[in-house]
């Protein structure tokens, strides 16, 4: 249960790092040039995106410790961190893979409100994308922000899937 218990504090910890640079953002003093800003907030965007990744990643860890069986554990987490991404579809899918009913619980939070979720998903995927490919300029203070606060919504609802003591 070791195991468990470190997953859990690595998944709070996660959290708290993305909402400590999304303070730095919002913080962020008016007097600092704009190119701070733009550069702070593609790297919130980055990391609200990654932030996304690790703790799916963890969590499917964590589940997979919990449930008790070596074997299985060694064969879920042989496929993680290997970059799978985290666009709708590809979360979808990976849940998805492990119950139907959580994908679908995770489907309609996803679609909630006109889709809301969905598409701020496939925009900070897609912004990070072109970040890392030397673009992403597009990227705003207040997009960035609102990624990251989709990417902690998103992973708090996969967090009541994957661990029943959150």
């Amino acid at each position: 249960m070791a195991a468990v218990t470190a997953h859990r504090a690595t998944i709070r910890q996660r959290a708290t790092d993305l909402k400590e640079v999304q303070d730095c953002l919002r913080n962020l003093d008016a007097e600092q040039p704009d190119a701070v800003s733009r550069a702070l907030s593609r790297y919130l965007t980055v990391r609200s995106v990654g932030y996304l990744e690790a703790v799916r990643d963890d969590l499917a860890d964590l589940y997979a410790a919990a449930s008790g069986n070596a074997r299985l554990h060694r064969r879920i987490t042989h496929h993680l961190r290997i970059g799978l991404g985290a666009r709708p579809d590809q979360l979808l899918t990976f849940v998805g893979s492990f119950d139907s009913q959580w994908r679908d619980s995770l489907e309609l939070l996803l679609d909630a409100d006109d889709q809301v979720l969905r598409n701020q998903l496939g925009a900070m995927v897609a912004a990070r994308k072109k970040i890392a490919h030397g673009d992403g300029e597009q990227v705003t203070a207040g997009r960035a922000l609102g990624w990251a606060d989709a990417a902690l919504s998103i992973g708090r609802h996969l967090s009541t899937l994957f661990d029943s003591q959150p």
